[in-house]
């Protein structure tokens, strides 16, 4: 096979922007919705999800993000590669490309070289254009109408990375050492960063897909962990001990509220304004659909109060419900109604 190729300054201006905006696309726009994602849940100041709120933060958010996964790789590819076509001894004389088993040859008005392929750092197509890049910077551009047909450009394409993973795998068949940062996966929410941290590796560093599913592997682990601690029956039971030590505190921060204002509060959420270290939603309870726990149940009767978990089964005026159980003798002025 031999593939002649005549280039001009468009077609690198081109090839810039093919390279710096369609290249791994989808890769890049997978990541960032799931930084979004994560970067959202995070800034949710309130179990009591307002869905429209939510998307409009998702909205807000991405398009913060989109600078950083798209505009500036964009500048910094079209920067690198512009720097590399300026040290081109001749980027328009007409080439030459012959593949072979173990490199390309490559013939211009400069000479004849001989690209092995353990030097060919990438081969790729973007846009209109095959690209092959090397270790040291360089690239060749080879647009498709160069070739006779798409076949042929396949044929081409397919050659030079097959020379490229045959050298890939016969330095580095063995299991690779940094395989062993995976291991970190494998325990609960500390798995969850260092999966984050994996994948962003392996797709824009390392180009390891096998690398990506083990970050993959560890962000899961903590989230099936997480859903089973909250649905598992023995911790449910384990939670319910932790509810009722709440339940008493939440007590003593009602009868302080009314202490300050007179009047008990007519939602709990008035409580927690007032402490921010109150806790008023129900850990026994297991999470809602939006993945956030319930409130415990309150209401304001008169001058008194009702207050109360439904316990693990999540039905009130069962057995389970928990109630707060304070040890002072002297009761009689707090105004929570007993059960």
């Amino acid at each position: 096979m031999e593939i002649i190729v005549e280039t001009t300054e468009q077609d690198y201006i081109d090839f810039y922007k093919a390279y710096g905006f369609q290249r791994n696309w989808l890769r890049r726009s997978l990541i960032l919705l799931l930084v979004d994602l994560i970067l959202t849940a995070t800034v949710q100041k309130s179990n009591e999800v307002v869905w429209a709120h939510y998307f409009v933060q998702l909205i807000i958010i991405g398009i913060l993000l989109f600078p950083f996964f798209f505009i500036i790789p964009y500048l910094i590819s079209r920067a690198k590669l512009k720097r590399a076509f300026e040290q081109m001894p001749s980027p328009f004389s007409k080439k030459t490309y012959r593949p072979f088993a173990v490199g390309v040859e490559v013939i211009d008005e400069t000479g004849d070289q001989f690209l092995k392929y353990r030097h060919i750092k990438q081969a790729g197509i973007v846009g209109n254009y095959l690209f092959l890049t090397l270790s040291n910077g360089d690239y060749y551009l080879l647009p498709k109408w160069c070739f006779s047909s798409g076949d042929e450009a396949a044929h081409f394409l397919g050659i030079v990375n097959s020379g490229i993973a045959i050298e890939y795998v016969q330095p580095h068949g063995k299991f690779k050492s940094y395989y062993f940062w995976g291991i970190l996966c494998l325990i609960p929410f500390i798995g969850f960063i260092a999966g984050v941290v994996i994948v962003f590796r392996a797709l824009f560093v390392l180009r390891d897909m096998l690398f990506a599913v083990i970050g993959v592997t560890g962000i899961v682990i903590t989230i099936f962990f997480i859903h089973y601690l909250a649905t598992s029956p023995e911790n449910r039971k384990e939670f319910a001990i932790i509810a009722q030590t709440e339940i008493n505190d939440l007590v003593k921060n009602i009868e302080f509220y009314k202490m300050q204002n007179g009047v008990y509060p007519d939602s709990l959420k008035q409580v927690i304004d007032k402490d921010g270290f109150t806790s008023i939603f129900d850990i026994s309870q297991e999470a809602r659909s939006d993945g956030h726990l319930p409130l415990y149940k309150y209401k304001k009767i008169g001058n008194r109060y009702l207050l109360f978990s439904p316990g693990p089964d999540g039905k009130p005026n069962t057995k389970d419900d928990i109630y707060p159980t304070l040890t002072n003798p002297d009761t009689s002025k707090l105004g929570f109604i007993r059960k």
